[in-house]
C-alpha cells in the first residue's frame, strides 16, 4: 500500500476547494506553533489561578504517544510550566481480560472475523477510569504551589465520556487507515503487505470502535490535528474543521489513490500512472474505497489530510442527499478499483457472499457484488464468469480440496464458464456468482464498498509476493454458490447491451449495467466535446476511461471544478446539481457514471 511519486506526485491529488478563511478560524502548522499555542492557553488560565490546568489529548489508534508527550514536557519546561501526564491507556483492561472479550469476534480464521458492535470504553476497566476522573476533577480545584500547573490526560481514550467535562481543552489527532496501518509494526515490516486484507483486529475491532469513538468527538473536541506527517502537524479549530470539509463537500473530490502489489498484477497502472519501474507490477490501484482512504486539502499554504471517515461523518447529508445513515451503517457504499492483470496473471476463482451471509458470519451490513468495466484488453483476453453447463459442484469442489490439502492443481476450465472480453465490455457479477479476471486485462472494478470477502476457490497453487499461500475458504465458497448461474443463463442475464438513455448533438448517454441484485447502477457517457448532467440529489462517480482529460465543472458556480486525467476517479456529491464535462484533448471521450438506484 503506497502512495507515488511522479506523474502520481501528491499535489495532483490535492483538491481545492472555494474557501477563503474567516477572522474567527484558526489554523496553524508545526510542533512550534501549536506548542506556543498551547503554552499560551495555560499560561492564561494560570495567570490569576492557582489551580491545575487539564487538558484532554485523545487520538486514532497509531497515535506517537511518546512523542507527543516528550514534545509538551519540553515546552512546558521550556515555558517553566510545571506538567503531571496521565496515560489513559494504562487504564484499559488487561490484555488477557482484553483477549477473553474479543476472541469471539476475531476467531481462529487468518483473514476472517466480526464486526465488534461495542464501543471503546468496553476496552477499559471501568473501576480505574472513575478513579481517574476523581483525579481529573480534584485537579481543577486543589490550591497550593506544590500541586502541578497542568495536568495532561493522553492517549486514545483520553476523551471518553465520563472524563470529557473535567477538561479545560479537548484536542483530538486523528490519523488516516494508511498512516495507521505503516505504523504497525509488525505489518508495515511485511514485503507484500496489502490494505485489502488489514490485520485482523485493526479491521474488525480498532478501526471500528475508534470510528465511532472519533466520530462522537467531533462535536465536542476544542481543537483538531491533522497527524500524519509527525514533524509537521496540523492543529484547526473545531469551527474551521467543519467550515473545510463544508466547502469540500459542495465541489467534485478526489480521493488519495493507494497502489498496491499483487501476486497476479500486470504492468498497464505502472505506465499510465508513472509509477516506479522498480515495481514487480501494480495488481491494484484503490480510486474510491473510500472508508479505506484519505483526502489532500490545500487551503492557503497547508496542505491537510482527513481520514474519508472523518470528512464523511461531517458532511453526509452534502455527499449522500437524502440517504439515511440507516441505509448502509453510516458508510460510502459505492467502490471503485482498478484490477490489473496486464502482463501478469489470472485472478483466483472466487465468489462473494450475498447480505444474508454476511450479516450472519461477520456482522458486515450488505453484500459483495460486483462489476467489471473493461477498460483495456489485449486480443483474446476473457474472464471467468459462473460455472460451465455440465459443471458437477461436488466434484468441482473435491478438486478445489484436493489442490488446497496436497497441492493437486486442475484446470479451472474444466469447471468455470469463460467469457471474452473487449475494451468497454461490462460484465455483471451478482453475489454467489464463480468469477475472476482473466490475464491481459485492466478492469475498473464498481461494486459495493464491502471488500473483504473473497472466497478463493482456486488460486494456481500460487503464493503471494512473500512467499506464501494465500487463504483459501473453500466451505465459505461452496455455501454461497448460486448453482444456476451458468454459461446459458449468464449470457441472457450477466452481459448487457447498451442502452441509449439520452442522446444529442454530439452526445449521448446509456445505460450499461443494471440488474436487481445492485444497489448501484452503471452508465456511459460519450461525447465530442461537451455533456451536461444533474446529480438530481444522488452522488455521482465519475471515471475517465476514454480521452485525455476533461474539466468537470458546476453549472451555477464555475469555480467549483476539477480536471479528471485518463484513468482518473472523482466523487460528484449529490449537492452539486447541474454540471458540465468539457473534453480538453482530442478525440470522443467516454465517461464511466455510477450512482445509488
Amino acid at each position: 500500500m503506497t502512495f507515488l511519486k511522479g506523474k502520481e506526485k501528491e499535489s495532483d491529488s490535492i483538491n481545492r476547494p472555494v474557501f477563503q478563511l474567516h477572522h474567527d478560524d484558526l489554523i496553524m502548522a508545526g510542533w512550534s506553533e501549536i506548542d506556543e499555542f498551547i503554552n499560551h492557553a495555560v499560561r492564561n488560565m494560570i495567570k490569576n489561578d492557582d489551580s491545575t490546568y487539564v487538558i484532554g489529548i485523545d487520538g486514532y489508534p497509531g497515535t506517537d504517544w511518546p512523542k507527543i508527550k516528550a514534545q509538551l514536557q519540553n515546552s512546558f519546561t521550556e515555558k517553566h510550566i510545571r506538567p503531571v501526564f496521565r496515560n489513559v491507556e494504562e487504564y484499559r483492561l488487561s490484555e488477557n481480560l482484553q483477549n477473553d472479550l474479543l476472541q469471539p469476534y476475531l476467531g481462529t480464521d487468518p483473514v476472517f472475523g466480526r464486526i465488534y458492535k461495542k464501543d471503546l470504553a468496553s476496552l477499559f476497566d471501568l473501576k480505574s477510569l472513575r478513579t481517574l476522573e476523581t483525579e481529573l476533577s480534584d485537579a481543577k480545584s486543589r490550591k497550593g504551589f506544590d500541586n502541578p500547573q497542568v495536568l495532561v490526560c493522553y492517549g486514545t481514550g483520553a476523551l471518553l465520556g465520563t472524563l470529557q467535562s473535567n477538561y479545560d481543552l479537548k484536542i483530538y489527532f486523528d490519523l488516516t487507515r494508511e498512516t495507521t496501518l505503516k505504523r504497525t509494526k509488525d505489518w508495515s515490516q511485511l514485503s507484500g503487505k496489502t490494505q485489502s486484507i488489514s490485520p485482523k483486529k485493526l479491521y474488525y475491532v480498532d478501526m471500528q470502535i475508534n470510528d465511532k469513538h472519533r466520530n462522537r468527538l467531533l462535536n465536542h473536541i476544542d481543537y483538531y490535528v491533522d497527524g500524519n506527517n509527525e514533524a509537521q502537524p496540523v492543529l484547526m479549530s473545531a469551527q474551521t474543521l467543519k467550515r473545510i470539509t463544508s466547502a469540500l463537500a459542495s465541489g467534485p473530490i478526489r480521493l488519495k489513490y493507494l497502489y498496491e502489489p499483487g501476486p497476479w498484477g500486470g504492468q498497464w497502472l505502472k505506465k499510465i500512472r508513472h509509477l516506479p519501474s522498480n515495481w514487480v507490477n501494480c495488481a491494484w490501484s484503490f480510486e474510491v474505497i473510500a472508508t479505506e482512504m484519505s483526502l489532500l486539502v490545500g487551503i492557503n499554504e497547508n496542505t491537510i489530510e482527513f481520514p474519508w471517515t472523518t470528512f464523511f461523518y461531517l458532511q453526509y447529508k452534502q455527499v449522500m442527499g437524502d440517504v439515511t445513515r440507516r441505509r448502509f451503517s453510516g458508510e460510502f457504499p459505492i467502490r471503485f478499483d482498478y484490477l490489473d492483470t496486464m502482463g501478469g496473471g489470472d485472478l483466483s476463482i472466487q465468489v462473494h457472499p450475498g447480505t444474508s451471509y454476511i450479516r450472519k458470519n461477520f456482522g458486515e451490513p450488505y453484500h459483495q457484488g460486483e462489476m467489471y468495466y473493461i477498460v483495456d484488453a489485449k486480443e483474446g483476453a476473457s474472464a471467468n464468469l459462473g460455472l460451465k453447463e455440465d459443471t458437477n459442484l461436488n466434484e468441482f469442489k473435491e478438486a478445489a480440496l484436493l489442490a488446497e490439502e496436497k497441492g493437486i492443481k486442475f484446470k479451472g476450465s474444466d469447471f468455470v464458464n469463460r467469457v471474452p472480453c473487449k475494451k468497454h465490455d461490462l460484465l455483471m457479477i451478482p453475489p454467489g456468482t464463480v468469477h475472476g479476471s482473466g490475464e491481459g486485462l485492466v478492469v475498473l472494478e464498481i461494486s459495493a464498498t464491502t471488500y473483504r470477502y473473497t472466497f478463493k476457490i482456486y488460486d494456481y497453487l500460487r503464493p503471494d509476493l512473500n512467499g506464501i499461500m494465500r487463504p483459501i475458504h473453500i466451505d465459505h465458497a461452496f455455501n454461497v454458490i448460486r448453482p444456476f448461474r451458468r454459461s446459458k443463463w449468464v449470457s441472457k442475464n450477466l452481459i448487457q447491451k447498451p442502452s441509449l438513455v439520452r442522446s444529442g448533438d454530439g452526445w449521448a448517454e446509456y445505460l450499461i449495467g443494471d440488474r436487481r441484485e445492485f444497489f448501484h447502477i452503471v452508465y456511459r457517457l460519450e461525447f465530442d466535446n461537451q455533456i451536461e448532467d444533474d446529480t438530481c440529489g444522488k452522488f455521482h462517480i465519475i471515471t475517465l476511461v476514454e480521452g485525455d482529460s476533461i474539466e468537470l465543472h458546476s453549472l451555477e458556480d464555475k469555480n467549483k471544478k476539477i480536471e479528471i486525467r485518463y484513468s482518473e476517479t472523482v466523487i460528484v456529491p449529490a449537492c452539486f446539481g447541474k454540471y458540465q464535462m468539457i473534453n480538453q484533448g482530442q478525440g470522443i471521450c467516454k465517461v464511466v457514471k455510477a450512482r445509488l438506484r
